[in-house]
């Protein structure tokens, strides 16, 4: 008889390079002979993967470990992963006896080495077909490098992940190529920062320009999107580009954090209110018809009401398509915990949160408003099940699971596919739509 196979159970936390990270543990674990199920009570392991960017991150991680922890059976195996994992593992370890394995952010082949589990060969290596945990086979992230070489002065990632370190092109095409054979049809570049990519290693890393071209020239995949550009190394070859390539999207999603020369460098951001703005307004020029998606961080320490209002002025110019932001949280070890500067009241930070909220929302209806009547080019995501609507999906402007998107009311058509639609109606953050090719 068959040998019955182990069974994984996921429950991923966490930015989308954490993802990543779990797909190629969940990779490794399929290789070597492990299968996935769908709930914990079926499951011989229970894979907590966690994220480690902020408190509430935190808390939901620890949360979670302890929900699996309470409810695991005498013969259930708990790992624990990911960047809290790697960040406090070792006082985890005490506080949390339950847990059976931890690992930290993804290496190759750690996890298998703890289990006792001989990895079978090619398991380690890099490029290894993943799990996509999406939930969506047409499209996958593909992480070009791990750690950063940034030093922001609230971020703990650094921390975490460590300096950057850039895969080689050649792996990253041919990982873009496993992912184009198993139906992918759009595939989503990410790292801490995407625009540095082979930089650290000087002429022989390469350049997001040069892996872009590689890309393109080796696979036909439709949809090629970039996440996490830092202002400081976007140049004009990257977005000349991007305007005169059709796979490359026109969507630019470039977190500024804020405006105030005197926040920037608080920060340690290294770059200037006037050099952003020309940079935002050249984007603008030279990508026609691009997408902007940006987040910014309000409550930082030594904030002001008058540094605030120059940020609200920025977004007022630009008027980003896509905006998030979240309330400074502090974290031990990062280089704001070592300046000596006032704290923001909190509900002054949450009213300031507020503010840049109310004002997107705005900009939204009026965005949705104008879309009434126009006709779009939309990928198709998933039935609409249980719905009045027959699909969900996004236009080229929205990434998957960050940004707006399409309620397809009327057409036949199958997940993964491109279609041409008709806005019928529209809200903020969504477009009501019939297919019409």
């Amino acid at each position: 008889m068959p040998t019955k196979k182990p069974k994984v159970f996921v429950v991923h936390l966490g930015c989308a390079k954490n993802q990543v990270d779990a797909e190629n543990l969940v990779g490794e674990m399929l290789h070597a002979g492990f299968a996935t199920c769908d709930s914990a009570n079926k499951a011989d392991y229970i894979l907590v993967n966690t994220c480690g960017f902020i408190e509430a991150a935190k808390e939901e991680s620890i949360n979670a470990i302890l929900a699996q922890a309470k409810a695991k059976k005498a013969k259930q195996k708990l790992i624990v992963a990911g960047c809290l994992s790697g960040r406090y593992g070792e006082e985890l370890m005490k506080e949390l006896p339950e847990v059976d394995y931890w690992v930290g952010t993804y290496k190759p082949g750690e996890l298998l080495k703890k289990m006792g589990i001989v990895a079978p060969q090619g398991c380690e290596a890099e490029n290894l077909a993943r799990m996509n945990l999406g939930g969506f086979p047409h499209h996958a992230y593909l992480k070009i490098a791990e750690g950063c070489n940034r030093r922001c002065a609230y971020c703990a990632i650094p921390l975490i992940r460590g300096k950057q370190d850039s895969r080689s092109i050649e792996d990253i095409v041919a990982e873009a190529k496993d992912l184009e054979a198993q139906g992918v049809k759009e595939i989503t570049l990410i790292a801490q920062d995407t625009t540095y990519f082979g930089r650290e290693k000087g002429k022989k890393g390469g350049t997001l320009a040069q892996l872009l071209r590689a890309i393109l020239d080796n696979t036909k995949i439709p949809w090629i999107r970039m996440l996490y550009w830092y202002p400081m190394f976007v140049d004009d070859e990257l977005l000349d580009l991007m305007a005169n390539e059709p796979r490359l999207v026109k969507y630019v999603d470039m977190p500024i954090q804020h405006a105030s020369d005197k926040m920037l460098k608080y920060m340690k951001r290294n770059y200037r209110k006037a050099e952003l703005v020309d940079l935002l307004h050249k984007i603008r020029e030279r990508i026609p018809g691009v997408t902007l998606r940006s987040t910014v961080l309000v409550g930082f320490p030594g904030e002001t009401h008058e540094d605030f209002e120059e940020l609200m002025e920025l977004l007022q110019d630009v008027q980003f398509d896509h905006l998030g932001g979240f309330v400074f949280s502090p974290e031990e070890g990062t280089p704001v915990m070592e300046m000596d500067l006032p704290a923001v009241d909190e509900s002054d930070a949450r009213a300031r949160l507020e503010a840049v909220t109310d004002f997107q929302e705005e900009l939204a209806a009026e965005y949705a408003e104008n879309m009434i009547g126009k006709t779009v080019k939309i990928i198709i995501d998933q039935v609409a099940e249980e719905s009045e609507y027959h699909f969900y999906g996004r236009t080229e402007g929205n990434s998957m699971e960050n940004d707006d998107i399409v309620k397809v009311i009327e057409g036949d058509g199958d997940v993964g596919e491109f279609h041409n639609a008709l806005v019928m109606d529209a809200e903020p953050h969504e477009l009501v739509v019939k297919l019409i090719d």
